[in-house]
């Protein structure tokens, strides 16, 4: 059984309740991809990310891929060879510690919910003190804000002192 090889394949699929762009990030960072590598990684194609490994190193992928919230496939490689190996290429993958990674995924409809939107009661609010105008010769008049009133400033403590006579021959540059 340690013969046994797999083929790790990445969709662009993010492990339920993890977030996308988070992924991306844990994804690069581990795997030193550049801007174009990590766009190749997440088209939604399948991308081949190891082939014919064993099961220990498929093992850890699955567990930096799992840490990262993203999901890997795990395939084993089918080889021609004798029915012992036909029948363990049959087998499924070892599965991690987490028993929802070995469920089907299925995609939502465009555009659709993933699940229905629960139904809530709308809220009780008490409206009996609101009431409009009769008739149709009502306005927006008292919507307005009312002006702000400019403040009356106290000037009779202020005086003016009278001008002096300017005086012709002066000695300060600045008042010439």
């Amino acid at each position: 059984m340690s013969d046994q090889r797999f083929d790790l394949t990445y969709k662009g699929l993010v492990a339920p309740g993890a977030d996308p762009e988070t992924a991306r990030q844990r994804l690069t960072g581990v795997f030193k991809l550049s801007d174009k590598g990590a766009e190749r990684l997440f088209t939604g194609r399948p991308v081949v990310v190891k082939r014919d490994v064993d099961a220990a190193t498929a093992g850890r992928f699955k567990k930096i891929f799992a840490h990262a919230g993203a999901v890997l496939t795990i395939t084993p490689v089918a080889d021609s060879g004798s029915a012992a190996d036909q029948e363990l290429a049959a087998a499924p993958p070892p599965q991690a510690d987490d028993p929802r990674e070995g469920a089907p995924l299925s995609l939502a409809p465009q555009w659709g919910d993933l699940e229905s939107p629960p139904a809530a009661a709308p809220p009780v609010l008490d409206l009996s003190y609101l009431s409009l105008v009769p008739g149709d010769k009502w306005t927006l008049e008292d919507c307005q804000a009312p002006p702000t009133p400019i403040p009356e400033l106290d000037t009779s403590a202020l005086e003016l002192e009278p001008l002096q006579p300017r005086t012709e021959h002066t000695t300060d540059p600045l008042l010439d």
